[in-house]
């Protein structure tokens, strides 16, 4: 059988992804609003979110819970909490904007190239805030004019966003730009529920309390970008809040009869988005800690993963029933084990590059399941590249911007289309969503790092690239990943 595109390959589960996939009446019972005064008998539905990101998409009982209150901060005179402080910010026509397709042949993108990405990510967010921002709620709505009674950006819908805002301040420090990072932060925390259950956790919409469903990839996402926050501000309140979304996926996520991260708090099966986005979180904070439980927590996850996971070119499955290899998720796993190497754990550094040459072979030339996706997979393949000397990520990106600007852009300068010029609506999302223009503004902010970085001529923190004859082997050959008994046994022994 010809294989077919990754989208088309997805179980239908995956539908939870594409708010509004349904007819426009379950888009709107998937979102909630919040910012009212808190009172024990208004609230928006338990569970709301939730009927976005099911495998079914049948309808859920409208349970009340309680809501949080509307508050300013004082940023700048009437904006509300969360929303980027008005800062000035030349807007780019799209007419000005040209970017040099690069191709894989190795031509590197020029200085005015690396201004351009920044200058595109600093207006797309302005706009952005503009466009999407809601001065009544006090934070964004999911989509262009949402007219919905919920219509608040999800955890899934805004990451994006704060990615892009904490990309833009980590390649151009600058006092509007930290304060549009402070900003987005504080509207970030809202979603935490600490009456979450079985723990407390980031909800999927800000203000849901209790009796909710909570994803448990969203907590890594979210606790990601809180890092990335914490990287571009030093604020330690951030990486608080990494740590407990990290928690909270270990302590309620893992599943302890069979092991694997649950998908969410309904516990419908295991999946590949939680197992990524939580092992590069936890990765990260071991990194930054030095905490050992850090350590036993993400082995704990990578060891299952190794044993039980593994699908073609020994890349990591979608879910126990789907073995569809999928680029945000052995993305972000490559750039974990990246980390762990970084960390001493020796047999990381062979995992990560195995697993990114594998990534290589089986992406670089369809990598088409949406901006929403394909970003996630760019940051962390560009961050890979940037510690491993491989210039091949920073070349794809490159190129995936360049098509970015010759098919998804609209007249009024807006990324609402896709890359490859199909309909979004074959890429589990609707039109006018804050994340797909969000999505395609973060992979430039995150190019505008990565050449920063190379400007700055960033010493590898691996220092020779395993694209080697050898290493080309190796998305033939078994995975190298040494089990959890059988290190304790090496150890022993030495």
């Amino acid at each position: 059988m010809s294989e077919l595109p990754i989208e088309d390959r997805l179980a239908p589960s995956v539908l939870r992804r594409a708010l509004g996939a349904g007819p426009l009446a379950v888009f709107a019972c998937a979102l909630v609003l919040v910012c009212q005064p808190t009172r024990a008998d208004t609230a928006p539905p338990a569970g709301h979110g939730v009927l976005a990101r099911q495998s079914s998409l049948e309808s859920v009982p409208h349970v009340h819970v309680g809501l949080v209150p509307h508050v300013h901060v004082g940023l700048v005179p009437h904006v509300h909490v969360g929303l980027v402080p008005h800062v000035h910010v030349e807007l780019v026509s799209p007419a000005r904007v040209a970017l040099v397709p690069h191709t894989r042949g190795g031509r590197v993108a020029s200085d005015s190239q690396v201004q351009t990405y920044l200058q595109i990510a600093e207006a797309g967010v302005k706009r952005a805030e503009h466009l999407w921002g809601n001065r009544h709620l006090g934070w964004y709505d999911s989509r262009l004019d949402d007219g919905e009674r919920y219509p608040l950006a999800t955890i899934w819908d805004a990451t994006p966003l704060f990615e892009a805002l904490d990309a833009i301040e980590i390649a151009a420090p600058s006092p509007a730009h930290r304060a549009a990072v402070e900003a987005f932060a504080a509207g970030a925390e809202r979603y935490w529920d600490a009456t979450l259950k079985p723990d407390p956790g980031f909800a999927p919409y800000p203000g849901d309390r209790g009796n909710t469903v909570a994803w448990f990839d969203d907590n890594g996402w979210w606790g990601l970008a809180f890092l990335d926050a914490y990287r571009a501000t030093g604020v330690s309140r951030y990486l608080r809040e990494a740590e407990r979304a990290f928690a909270f996926i270990t302590r309620a996520g893992w599943n302890q009869n069979g092991g694997g991260l649950w998908w969410n708090t309904a516990h419908p099966y295991v999946a590949g988005e939680p197992l990524a986005a939580g092992s590069l979180l936890g990765a990260q904070l071991l990194k930054l800690t030095g905490k050992p439980y850090y350590r036993t927590q993400v082995l704990k996850f990578l060891d299952w993963a190794e044993s039980d996971f593994l699908t073609e070119r020994h890349l990591y499955k979608r879910t126990e029933s789907d073995p569809t290899p999928t680029p945000y998720i052995e993305g972000t796993l490559v750039e974990t084990h990246q980390v762990l190497c970084e960390v001493g754990i020796s047999q990381a550094c062979e995992r990560a590059a195995q697993l990114a040459d594998a990534s290589a072979e089986r992406f670089s030339n369809r990598l088409n399941m949406g901006p929403q996706f394909d970003t996630i997979y760019l940051h962390w393949m560009l961050a890979y590249g940037a510690k491993s000397g491989e210039t091949r990520w920073r070349a794809l990106a490159e190129e995936m911007a360049a098509d970015a600007q010759e098919h998804a852009r609209d007249a009024q300068g807006l990324y609402l289309g896709t890359w490859d010029g199909t309909p979004i609506t074959q890429h589990q999302a609707v039109p006018n969503m804050l994340q797909t223009d969000a999505a395609t503004l973060e992979l430039f902010a995150w190019l505008a790092v990565s050449r920063q970085a190379l400007a700055a001529k960033v010493v590898p923190t691996r220092v020779a690239s395993r694209a080697s004859a050898a290493m080309k082997a190796s998305t033939t050959r078994s995975s190298n990943w040494v089990p959890a008994q059988r290190r304790s046994s090496a150890s022993a022994a030495s």
